[in-house]
């Protein structure tokens, strides 16, 4: 029969559970267990063995998700293969993997990632020590990756896209975008460099990015990182070459490729070298420089089906880029009100500032005003700096005069230029194409894909999920290997976005990574009936609907079975 004991053990006492034995007759007592100090004892007589000494929380569904998705497109074993680093730790592979999970949930610098990693469930999926993730650890590794290994894998990335996930290749979309830096003016830097920034931070060097992408969940198949000061018109051209070599492998899953791009990189060059490729395409011409075609009237334009919105088209062909072009003028309602509206904003702005600069002339040429005052030059400069913007100059009429050495300007909004400028432009788009046998609807379907890739920019400029900031890198290696992991973190959610959808779950990536972040682990920990470590359970967090679904569809329960 088992009985409490008291000994003492270095001046403490103990209690321990023993149990009394006849061996050979004689009694001697055997130790079941150890129960420690008298208020180690109280703990364990008060503590319920069903209730939880303590709990950790690790977000589970996001990083099981996209590691899985990661493991389908073999992403390790590609960067790996072009990645020279002689067996020792883990890959290069393994730690862009993870650079590219974070971008994808939590973007953060690679001094946090370390404190990212260990909330994660990651540390009991990969099995890496959190002390291999220093920063510089990750420094390190982006060294292995050259320009020349980004190319060659990128190439092998797109070669399984194509022939396991069978992207849809017949209409690709193409644009351009920069994106800003916080690197010092005096830091050398190619890539770095001023110049028109969209974010319209004219203080901040800039750098930019070309990408291509599907029609369909805007996935990635081409990118270049270019400097921030070069027109996109050049980096399509640039671009264009990689291209025409890509095509062998496209052309063996589609016959036929469209390519989509906006006015903004178009050139005569850029259509040349267009031409002698296999690509057929689909752009826009900047309105204002095809007057004519902009005088039909939209008594002439066609309806087109009612899930354009009411939109209407006017089909004809002329000379474009030195060939004759099928050409389309679209006029949409919904771009009408959107160009109005904005249009009314900058009017009201400049207004306002061409009010308080009246004001200002006036108060610098009383008696007894000080400061240097305004010349006639000057004032010009002003002007024409608050009139700055498209159609500004043309709506505003300014008048400064000098009547007995003192300036006056009066201004006044030009109606009926306004009322032409409604009449004849706005709500209007010219497209280009050489598809001549495709019907409109096809042709403003093809160009309402280029939205995909402007999607794809807008996801990587999100500060939540698929983030490019933060970025602290300087160097213009490393900046490309952080453009790599951006677009690794943007090919990883489009691709779990398009399982989804063909698992009939309609729903964004926003909302399926903040879905996914809310499915965690929770490790229990339990009194044992032995001293030592206690005991742990690990489970879920309670699933709604919605994340029942896509655990269901992206087959989480491979990681962890719900119970």
């Amino acid at each position: 029969m088992a009985s409490l004991q008291k000994y003492t053990s270095k001046n403490k006492t103990y209690w321990r559970l023993v149990e009394s034995k006849r061996i050979n007759g004689k009694p001697k007592l055997f130790v079941i267990a150890h129960l420690g100090t008298a208020d180690k004892l109280y703990q364990r007589l008060t503590q319920a063995h069903d209730k939880p000494l303590k709990s950790r929380v690790f977000s589970f569904g996001g990083v099981a998700a996209l590691l899985q998705m990661a493991q389908e497109l073999n992403l390790v074993e590609i960067i790996d293969r072009h990645a020279s680093k002689r067996v020792q730790g883990f890959s290069v592979g393994t730690y862009l993997l993870l650079a590219a999970i974070n971008r994808c949930l939590a973007p953060c610098s690679k001094n946090q990632i370390t404190s990212w990693y260990q909330k994660t469930s990651l540390p009991r999926l990969l099995k890496i020590p959190p002390g291999a993730l220093s920063s510089q650890r990750f420094w390190d590794h982006m060294e292995y990756v050259d320009h020349d290994a980004i190319l060659r894998i990128e190439e092998d990335l797109v070669r399984r896209l194509v022939e396991h996930f069978q992207m849809d290749l017949s209409t690709l979309a193409f644009d351009c975008t920069n994106f800003d830096t916080f690197i010092d003016t005096a830091t050398p830097s190619e890539l770095a460099q001023r110049g028109h920034a969209k974010s319209k931070r004219t203080d901040l060097r800039v750098v930019g990015l070309a990408l291509l992408v599907t029609q369909e969940f805007h996935i990635p198949l081409f990118s270049e990182v270019y400097p921030g000061n070069r027109h996109d018109a050049k980096s399509f051209a640039s671009a264009l070459g990689v291209l025409a070599k890509r095509m062998a492998l496209f052309e063996r899953h589609c016959h036929s490729i469209t390519l989509v791009f906006d006015k903004g990189n178009n050139s005569a060059t850029n259509q040349e070298i267009l031409d002698q490729t296999s690509y057929h395409f689909v752009g826009s011409l900047t309105p204002t420089q095809y007057p004519e075609l902009l005088k039909v009237s939209l008594k002439q334009f066609s309806d087109l089906e009612p899930r354009f919105e009411g939109t209407k088209v006017f089909r004809t062909r002329c000379e474009v880029f030195g060939a004759l072009r099928t050409i389309l003028i679209t006029w949409s309602p919904t771009l009408f009100t959107k160009q109005v509206r904005g249009i009314e904003q900058e009017l009201t702005k400049r207004r306002r500032k061409l009010c308080d600069l009246t004001v200002k002339l006036r108060r610098s040429q009383q008696p007894g005003a000080r400061g240097k005052g305004y010349t006639e030059a000057s004032l010009h400069k002003q002007v024409s700096a608050i009139l700055n913007g498209q159609h500004m100059k043309q709506l505003l009429e300014v008048t400064i005069t000098k009547k007995k050495g003192r300036l006056e300007m009066t201004y006044q909004t030009r109606r009926q230029i306004y009322q032409q400028l409604k009449k004849v432009v706005l709500g209007k788009r010219i497209l280009f194409t050489d598809q001549e046998t495709w019907s409109a609807e096809a042709i403003v379907d093809a160009y309402r894909g280029q939205s995909h890739v402007e999607n794809a920019f807008r996801r990587m400029k999100n500060p939540f999920f698929v983030g490019w900031s933060p970025q602290w890198h300087w160097t213009d290696s490393k900046i490309r290997v952080h453009a790599l992991y951006c677009l690794l973190a943007l090919t990883l959610c489009s691709l779990l976005q398009r399982k989804l959808h063909q698992g009939q779950i309609k729903i964004s990536i926003d909302s399926m990574l903040r879905e996914l972040n809310n499915i965690s682990e929770v490790q229990n920990f339990y009194l044992t009936d032995k001293t030592g470590r206690p005991r742990s359970t690990t489970t879920l967090t309670e699933l709604n609907d919605v994340q029942k679904k896509i655990y269901q569809c992206l087959e989480l329960q491979t990681l962890h079975p719900l119970i």
